[in-house]
């Protein structure tokens, strides 16, 4: 009697192959029949210690988030990461939020929520680790910089007093000028670990993927 054993190979991501390619625009894409496709960084065998990358969003005009700019993570969300934003063009940038799974231990700031803000500080930067821990499971994708919890301060928990928070953002120093931006941009400072250490023999899965970025404005 005789077995016959088939090992599938994986495909390897190569930019000149159209059907193995992840290019930015994978980010932005209408996607069809359910199926996910999205862009990727190389792995972290592929790259200098640590694995970083930037995505940089230009739109060439001043805009104002209208409701929670969200990222979706194929593969693991990153366990550090910063949300910048700039309104000049790219010529200088701020931070918008900070993100990690110890946010004592990668920026030296205590975890805040959103929840956390009242009036008088609705524009401090935060960091949070709501995003970043890892939990075990691939179906938490999302990462939100998250507005309408903001814009709740002022309008109430459902947004039905907007009128109140119209009148803030004419009002209310700088309050209009947090949620206006011409780029942001996302610096991916360590990818998903799936545990609590980098597992020194196996850096192929080590990377970051982004199937959408969603920027109401």
């Amino acid at each position: 009697m005789s077995v016959n054993t088939i090992i599938l190979k994986p495909d390897i991501c190569d930019a000149s192959n159209r059907d193995l390619a992840h290019p930015p625009e994978l980010m932005q894409d209408r996607e069809h029949n359910g199926l996910i496709t999205y862009w990727q960084t190389v792995t972290w065998r592929r790259h200098p210690e640590p694995l970083l990358a930037n995505i940089t969003m230009s739109w060439n005009k001043s805009l104002e988030l209208t409701d929670d700019v969200l990222i979706t993570f194929e593969y693991g969300r990153p366990t550090i990461m910063i949300l910048d934003k700039s309104m000049d063009h790219g010529r200088s940038w701020q931070p918008y939020q900070f993100y990690a799974d110890d946010c004592l231990d990668a920026f030296n700031m205590a975890p805040k929520r959103v929840r956390d803000l009242s009036p008088a500080n609705i524009t401090k930067v935060l960091c949070t680790e709501q995003y970043s821990r890892w939990v075990g499971s691939k179906n938490d994708k999302n990462v939100k910089f998250e507005v309408r919890a903001r814009f709740a301060v002022f309008a109430g928990p459902r947004l039905q007093n907007m009128d109140s928070l119209y009148t803030r953002m004419e009002s209310m120093k700088g309050l209009k000028d947090f949620f206006t931006f011409t780029n942001l941009r996302l610096r991916l400072l360590r990818p998903a670990l799936g545990g609590t250490y980098v597992q020194r023999d196996n850096l192929l899965k080590y990377f970051y993927a982004i199937s959408n970025i969603d920027v109401p404005a």
